[in-house]
């Protein structure tokens, strides 16, 4: 595991960004977009091999440190583009690899679309683009999400006595017991007689909107960048049935789609170094020709 790493912030729009920068502060930038209720400190097991880079971990909006959205608001996939574009701008870099892991990853994938040449290099840790839904289905998941909401003005925030209560419940979700500690820091806060999640209890409600096979494909189809899809051979694929979404993202024009070791959040476990093997080898140039048909 790496040091602490530098603490960095970035306000946009209003809101607070924070999160972790590890690395050479003058070697090529990777943007790193952290999966769902998960934070920066997802990154800090594979930040070590991949210390020639400028490594920015970013706390998404209404989890980790980041702030909160306003009450009016939504934690849609593309919710967070205009601010992480607003942080490139700020960091003033001609060109960044974007990298995401799960929700992450979907994110990753339209911001690099958002960016357009200014995005080198995409790398996507065992997500995608989410699983397509019918147009049928749209007025059910509409509706699901008005009842989320409403729902939630009665919901109790849930806390824990002690961080043990709050890794044993990451366990029971498929973490490690070393990876929930490592996520503890930055996804609890003290409160009276112990301690409540930072997250934004929105985040747990259905989207109104899902992208449909055919808004899929559009995006991949107009994506150029370079791209690396590592699925944990534990992960996503066996949970989700991936097999469609891999197949739509194969056809990207440079894109090597390969396995890994591990389950779905092997970059914080046993796969990280081979995880940060890969993606090194990519982004300094190894892999390209690749093929998704040579690597799955």
């Amino acid at each position: 595991m790496s040091d602490s790493g530098r603490e960095r912030a970035f306000v946009v729009d209003g809101l607070t960004y924070r999160g972790i920068e590890w690395g050479n502060p003058a070697g090529p930038l990777i943007i790193a977009l952290h999966g769902w209720l998960d934070n920066a400190l997802s990154f800090s097991v594979i930040a070590p091999y991949l210390a020639q880079f400028r490594l920015l971990a970013l706390d998404l909006s209404g989890q980790g440190h980041t702030d909160h959205r306003s009450q009016d608001a939504t934690y849609h996939i593309w919710d967070d583009v205009p601010q992480l574009l607003g942080i490139v701008e700020q960091l003033d870099e001609d060109a960044v690899v974007v990298m995401g892991h799960s929700r992450g990853a979907a994110i990753a994938v339209l911001l690099a679309a958002a960016l357009g040449a200014r995005c080198s290099h995409l790398v996507l840790l065992d997500g995608m683009l989410p699983t397509p839904a019918e147009e049928s289905a749209a007025p059910q998941q509409f509706v699901q999400a008005q009842r989320d909401r409403e729902a939630a003005r009665t919901r109790r925030r849930r806390h824990f006595t002690e961080v043990a209560g709050f890794i044993s419940a990451r366990v029971a979700l498929g973490f490690s017991e070393s990876s929930a500690k490592l996520l503890a820091p930055r996804a609890l806060r003290p409160h009276d007689n112990g301690f409540e999640l930072t997250h934004d209890p929105r985040l747990n409600h259905a989207s109104a909107v899902k992208l449909t096979a055919g808004m899929i494909a559009a995006f991949y189809a107009g994506l150029s960048v370079k791209t690396l899809v590592l699925v944990a051979e534990e992960g996503l694929r066996l949970r989700a049935g991936l097999d469609g979404s891999l197949q739509a993202i194969s056809h990207l024009s440079e894109c090597s789609v390969q396995r890994v070791p591990g389950k779905h959040h092997t970059h914080m476990e046993e796969g990280a170094e081979i995880i940060a093997t890969k993606v090194v080898s990519f982004l300094e140039g190894a892999s390209e020709g690749a093929t998704a048909e040579e690597t799955v």
